[in-house]
């Protein structure tokens, strides 16, 4: 009997044995039909944050939160990819990586001058400024720099260069203010809802400026906060002065980003609303953390966000990476019925190549499929459809499985509630109660029904009335096929046009 036990005994261990290796395995299998084709992901591990956008003799550079040992967050280190053309990405070796401290979100800046006197005074010069955390004890900003276009960086010898003595401080970016002639700094203190400016002529000694505080959204902490001139569109060389940060989004309890429109004069921002006034950049609850690129082609301003949620980043079901960059797009303002409002346009601008599927004066009144739209089935392209007129109750796009008519997707507008809304709630993979919710956008007064949305594998981005309106949102397909049609709910849609290009 005690043999026939210990046989049963072993017996039992074999077999927890083999299922522990069973789910081990199951949970590390690729998910690579789920990886953006051309939004940035790296190749593996977690990834959160962009740092450090800068373009640098032909190349977009893009660092980014990195942990170089596992799928969770941890190890903050600078990962570093390129592109020359916003959608072929390089993944480059690991540019900074973490010691004692956890390297966090920063900013890079060309110091074509050599004001820093730092490195090979012969060699163009990049500067990173970043916030190094050292846990649950306090935030400083440290420097590094590099001499090779950013491949290699060394951390300077005199780090801290501004150091306040606080837990939470942290998220530098720097811009070029030439009617002061001089560096400005952005920098949050989180829990204070704040934003500070310091000034600087060499980026090493930093001078306190002014700080703006306690305006617009302020249930969640500010991070990543960014100061850009953004020019009015309509109205020849006006512009306006953009403040942005990152704090709860449009849902309560979701992070997502705001932004504030004044002026600035070298010192302090001016808020030109009432500061009780919520801009928000995106309606959706994947686009956070966006900082503008430095030093751009024609002083365009381009930026891009981890398109990511924290509220169910760690529920991503994807390996071997976690985490993935939003589509580049290029920023504006524009004037409307509520005063001057965020216009953003995907990049590379596509209206400029030959589409792939183009049909013009289409009446619907029930789901049309498109003819010659299944050579697209799994690839990542890009869906531009304009309204003529319409009396349906509600119209828009639908992907749905083949193999299993209860999975869909929907990117489309309702005319009763005078909404724009992605609907994932039936996408597949549902991720957390949260992501299951629909994410609607309001309809801007005076401004055509338009629509441009991005379709990469998980990646789902609308930009829609002339760019003014923006929800981005994941979701994770468990059909390997589905068709694409264009719907009208008990009415009638007519199109102008429908337009798609493959991007590859």
């Amino acid at each position: 009997m005690k043999t026939l036990s210990r046989n049963i005994q072993l017996l039992s261990c074999l077999v927890c044995l083999f299922l522990s290796i069973s789910f081990s395995s199951t949970a590390q299998n690729s998910t690579e039909h789920w990886r953006p084709a051309v939004h940035f992901s790296p190749t593996r591990n977690w990834t959160n944050d962009p740092n450090g956008l800068i373009f640098f003799k032909g190349y977009y550079h893009l660092f980014f939160q990195h942990n170089p040992q596992g799928n969770d967050w941890g190890n903050m280190s600078w990962g570093h990819a390129r592109t020359k053309d916003l959608l072929h990405w390089e993944e480059l070796p690991l540019a900074i990586p973490h010691g004692e401290e956890y390297i966090f979100s920063g900013c890079v800046v060309w110091d074509k001058d050599h004001v820093s006197g730092l490195g090979d005074p012969k060699k163009e010069l990049l500067v990173a400024i970043y916030t190094a955390d050292y846990p649950n004890k306090k935030q400083e900003q440290h420097l590094a720099y590099s001499n090779d276009e950013g491949l290699t960086w060394k951390k300077y010898d005199h780090n801290p260069i501004l150091d306040i003595q606080l837990l939470n401080f942290r998220d530098p970016n720097i811009i070029w203010h030439e009617a002061s002639k001089q560096y400005v700094m952005s920098i949050a203190k989180p829990l204070e809802r704040s934003v500070q400016f310091y000034g600087s002529k060499n980026l090493l000694k930093w001078d306190l400026l002014s700080e703006f505080s306690n305006q617009g959204e302020l249930e969640m902490i500010w991070e990543c906060p960014s100061l850009v001139e953004l020019p009015i569109e309509g109205r020849e060389k006006e512009s306006k002065w953009v403040l942005f940060n990152s704090s709860q989004g449009v849902q309560k309890g979701f992070v997502g980003m705001q932004y504030f429109v004044g002026e600035f004069n070298g010192k302090t921002f001016t808020n030109e609303n009432s500061s009780e006034t919520k801009l928000f950049v995106d309606f959706g609850k994947d686009f956070y953390a966006a900082i503008p690129f430095y030093n751009t082609p024609a002083k365009a301003v381009l930026w891009l966000a981890w398109a990511l949620s924290w509220q169910y980043a760690k529920e991503q079901p994807t390996y071997p990476w976690k985490g993935q960059m939003s589509s580049v797009r290029k920023l504006s303002l524009v004037d409307t019925q509520e005063g001057l409002r965020l216009k953003q346009l995907f990049q590379p601008d596509f209206t400029s190549m030959e589409p792939t599927f183009q049909a013009k004066d289409i009446s619907i009144s029930k789901p049309k499929m498109l003819n010659g739209f299944k050579m697209l089935q799994g690839k990542s392209y890009v869906i531009d459809m304009e309204v003529e007129e319409t009396n349906a109750d509600r119209w828009g796009l639908k992907w749905q499985s083949v193999d299993n008519p209860q999975e869909y997707t929907l990117v489309a507008f309702d005319e009763i509630k005078k909404q724009w809304f992605i609907d994932r709630s039936h996408s597949g993979k549902i991720l957390s109660p949260g992501f299951f919710k629909v994410d609607s956008a309001p309809w801007v007064e005076g401004r055509s029904r338009h629509m441009r949305v991005w379709v990469d594998h998980s990646m789902l981005e609308l930009l829609a009335q002339d760019g003014t309106v923006a929800i981005s949102s994941l979701r994770f397909p468990v059909s390997a096929k589905e068709n694409l049609s264009i719907f009208s709910d008990k009415g009638k849609l007519d199109l102008k046009q429908i337009t798609i290009w493959e991007v590859k």
